[in-house]
């Protein structure tokens, strides 16, 4: 089958979950995401959070989809009564739920495992557990070989719906195993960044320069990146570029960089981590 390649595909986040918005988890899945995301070409678009509740979680989907192609869910996967994210997408999408055999196959699979492991009691396929491989129609399950809970991809028109579980271990061995080869086998654009520091403490002198050079460079994205006022001798900024060749984008920021040393007449060095 012919693969389609895009020169950049636009990507959103939900992250769901009650523990989240009252503050009882810090949400970081969706941050580490972004980070590799972006370093592959993809464009951030939107990132929601939301909590279990399938009206809210339909609101948010579609809120998302009006302007990415790829839309990434983190959490709501679990045995538990209120893991409800597969059940509000399906109704979102106006799909039935269906038990996917290749789903409970993996969480067959992971509890013999886990058991043998000694993480859990007893390696039962239980009735809670089965419901993790009850899938939207038309869904794909997508391996985790970390817990129980299978991810799941659903194409539905021209956007592609990945949903991962909350556990940040088990998101990122599902993210690295099946969305990142997906995505690298569809996605042509390129990412380059660079952040450097110029000894200037004023953001408001540094700003005419930005805008100067980003007229002469538009390919390059500009950010300055400012602490306190009294809490540093300098500003960091991030340079940022996207493009089909891994050499034009380096060169034009590396441009970018150079002719803001010249408008400012700072050199620049590059910034801590």
């Amino acid at each position: 089958m012919m693969v389609t390649k895009h020169d950049s595909m636009k990507a959103g986040f939900l992250a769901i979950g009650n523990e989240l918005l009252d503050g009882i988890v810090l949400e970081t899945n969706c941050h580490w995401m972004e980070i590799r995301l972006v370093a592959l070409g993809v464009d951030i678009r939107r990132l929601v959070s939301v909590r279990d509740e399938i009206e809210e979680i339909g609101k948010a989907l579609q809120f998302v989809r009006e302007t990415c192609d790829i839309i990434i869910t983190s959490g709501g996967l679990g045995p538990t009564h209120d893991d409800m994210t597969l059940k509000a997408i399906a109704v979102a999408l106006n799909r039935g739920i269906v038990e996917d055999t290749n789903a409970v196959e993996i969480i067959k699979r992971q509890y013999e495992t886990l058991y043998e492991k000694g993480i859990v009691t007893a390696p039962d396929l239980t009735e809670a557990r089965r419901k993790m491989g009850q899938l939207p129609e038309g869904a794909q399950p997508l391996d985790n070989r970390v817990g129980g809970a299978p991810g799941v991809r659903i194409h539905d028109g021209s956007t592609t719906i990945f949903c991962l579980p909350g556990v940040p271990a088990e998101l990122k061995f599902i993210f690295e195993d099946s969305v990142v080869p997906w995505i690298k086998e569809k996605v042509v654009q390129k990412f380059y960044e660079q952040i450097v520091e110029f000894e200037l403490k004023d953001e408001s002198v540094f700003a005419p320069a930005i805008d100067l050079v980003m007229r002469k460079v538009p390919n390059v994205y500009i950010k300055s990146l400012p602490k306190p006022y009294g809490t540093s001798k300098g500003i960091r900024v991030w340079l940022s570029a996207r493009g089909s060749e891994d050499i034009v984008i380096k060169k034009d920021v590396e441009d970018a960089i150079r002719f803001l040393e010249e408008a400012t007449g700072v050199s620049s060095k590059p910034a801590e981590k």
